[in-house]
């Protein structure tokens, strides 16, 4: 495995997708096929919706798209966790593409596998989880929707733009292998938790943003297209 380097950046998901074209529920992924692992299928398997406080408890990635309300009002106890995995198969070349993602691409089985021809350096993998009090609307009228106006939850997608120092980046992943994932176990990092400082933009301060409101801040009533 190898390390970001200096300025590496990348995107995981797909801002403009609204179906999905992979089986659901997920085959086990022993029965996966060719079709399963190609990069699209990959990218559409990256993202998941984990319905928090299950009977039984969901897996990360196991659910691709947006739940309905009334799943959420019954069965989340806890809320709702946003998934996303990015793609961990570098081509050893370029720090960037001009769609963000030509230079990288998903092992064969998202997290896991074989990484495709052409990319031949591993990455650490990144997984990015937000987790939503869904719970504080239970049993309210209404539906959840993505910030973009996007009510199915496929186009959820985010992006990385390293600034880590390469050389402390890769002595971490070589010694700072604690199975538990707690950053603070990890004697080369000093934890620090310090306030946002920034300004307000003169966007958001013209902005109703605390509602309730009409419509999403910014691009009006929610859409599917």
């Amino acid at each position: 495995m190898t390390t970001f380097p200096p300025d590496f950046r990348m995107l995981s998901g797909d801002n403009k997708r609204r179906t999905i074209t992979i089986p659901v529920p997920d085959p086990p992924k022993s029965f996966w096929s060719e079709a399963d692992i190609t990069q699209d299928a990959l990218r559409q398997n990256a993202i998941g919706f984990n319905c928090l406080g299950s009977d039984p408890p969901e897996g990360s990635l196991q659910r691709h798209s947006l739940p309905s309300k009334a799943l959420l009002d019954r069965s989340c106890s806890v809320g709702l966790r946003l998934e996303l995995m990015f793609p961990s198969c570098w081509d050893g070349l370029h720090r960037d593409s001009s769609d963000h993602r030509s230079h990288v691409a998903f092992p064969s089985l998202v997290q896991d596998g074989v990484c495709p021809d052409g990319y031949p350096w591993r990455l650490p993998t990144l997984l990015y989880e937000v987790s939503w009090q869904t719970t504080v609307f239970a049993n309210r009228s209404g539906s959840f929707v993505l910030a973009n106006g996007d009510p199915t939850g496929l186009s959820y997608h985010g992006d990385f733009m390293s600034g880590w120092d390469p050389s402390l980046l890769q002595s971490a992943g070589e010694q700072c292998t604690d199975s538990s994932g707690d950053i603070s176990a990890c004697s080369l990092f000093d934890i620090e938790s310090e306030p946002c400082q920034f300004a307000l933009p003169a966007e958001l301060r013209a902005e109703d943003y605390h509602g309730p409101r009409i419509g999403l801040p910014g691009i009006g009533l929610p859409y599917r297209h």
